[in-house]
């Protein structure tokens, strides 16, 4: 590491060549880092020939970088400092585990994911470094290599540790922190897992009900049986924390969890506007669980819906909207039924009459 604290003499390697992959590795590459994008056969020979581009709200960014494969991990030829991981949450425990003989136990792994992903990775392998982080702006991928920044937004970061003592949280090394300052702007948590907890909330509650009706991000305030959909789930989500006696912080600086907490026809109204508000900036935008249905992929339901109420359930936390919510979920992975607003009107219905 140089004398400020840079990254200049880190070596690290980005899992994942998706939109977060790609801004990751060329913002980070301007420090002159040695940066290695993880992929597949076919990456390498594409990164040969082009740069890995970010088109950022603050500028273009656009880096050679060497594409590697997990070959190329587990035979020593790169000894990463730190695994920056943009995968989706499926696979990724499973991935990490079989890096476990190649890699050392010291080495950083910042997950920057949705879900409780990074808590797995603490939680079941050897890896004592870990450190989650809240994305807060959007990013697609335009074409290979070239990712486009279309939100505004920053990222939160933290580590995790056995006792979660805030302080501890703290301590995340400096050349990570000026690593993800280059793509967007970042701050340390002093409560990384209430954080973490407000994203995983506003995932489970706009992905399944955007992906069910088949709505663009925007048009969830509009639709009152979707919008009370969410603000039910919201509401159950809400019942598992306070079982848990976690204080959230807001997200974003901006969102507070009783916001969302639907409890009458005036709260209903605060609701549907602060759900307008949030999601005008980017209300074309089409939800990674929409889209994972449409290309006939497995959706992250189970880390997102699936892992709360498999915690309320050890809370004797009642959650059936979620339950069915998972439930629909995973029949229109499976193709036995089609979105349609048609189709969240059907589970409003359903959830009223029974």
């Amino acid at each position: 590491m140089d004398e400020e604290g840079g990254v200049k003499d880190m070596k690290i390697v980005v899992v994942g060549p998706g939109a977060i992959g790609c801004a990751v590795a060329a913002s980070v590459a301007q420090e002159d880092t040695e940066v290695f994008i993880l992929g597949r056969e076919r990456h390498k020979e594409y990164f040969k020939k082009n740069p890995v581009v970010y088109k950022s709200y603050t500028g273009d960014f656009s880096s050679k970088v060497e594409a590697i494969t997990v070959d190329d991990l587990k035979n020593g030829n790169v000894k990463p400092d730190a695994l920056f991981i943009t995968l989706k949450a499926n696979p990724t425990l499973a991935f990490v585990k079989d890096l476990e003989d190649a890699l050392s136990k010291d080495t950083h792994i910042v997950s920057l994911q949705n879900g409780f992903t990074a808590q797995d990775l603490f939680d079941k392998t050897k890896f004592e470094n870990v450190y989650p982080c809240v994305i807060g702006f959007n990013v697609l991928l335009e074409n290979d290599g070239v990712a486009v920044q279309t939100t505004d937004g920053d990222i939160i970061v933290g580590k995790l540790t056995a006792d979660m003592s805030p302080e501890k949280g703290k301590d995340v090394p400096e050349f990570i922190v000026n690593a993800l300052s280059k793509i967007a702007p970042t701050s340390i948590s002093d409560n990384i897992v209430s954080d973490v907890w407000m994203k995983v909330m506003i995932n489970c509650t706009i992905n399944p009900i955007c992906a069910i009706g088949n709505f663009a991000l925007g048009e969830i305030a509009s639709d009152v049986s979707g919008l009370t959909l969410a603000l039910w789930t919201w509401k159950e989500l809400i019942h598992v924390v306070d079982a848990l006696e976690l204080k959230l912080n807001p997200f974003q600086g901006r969102l507070y969890p009783e916001m969302l907490y639907n409890y009458d026809i005036i709260s209903f109204g605060i609701a549907r506007t602060v759900v307008t508000r949030m999601t005008r900036e980017n209300k074309d935008a089409i939800v990674s669980t929409l889209q994972d249905i449409r290309n006939n992929k497995t959706t992250e339901i189970d880390y997102l819906n699936g892992k709360v109420v498999e915690l309320g359930k050890e809370y004797n936390v009642k959650m059936p909207i979620n339950e069915l919510l998972i439930e629909t979920i995973k029949k229109l992975e499976k193709g036995e039924l089609k979105p349609s607003k048609g189709l969240i009107k059907k589970l409003y219905n359903q959830i009223v009459l029974s």
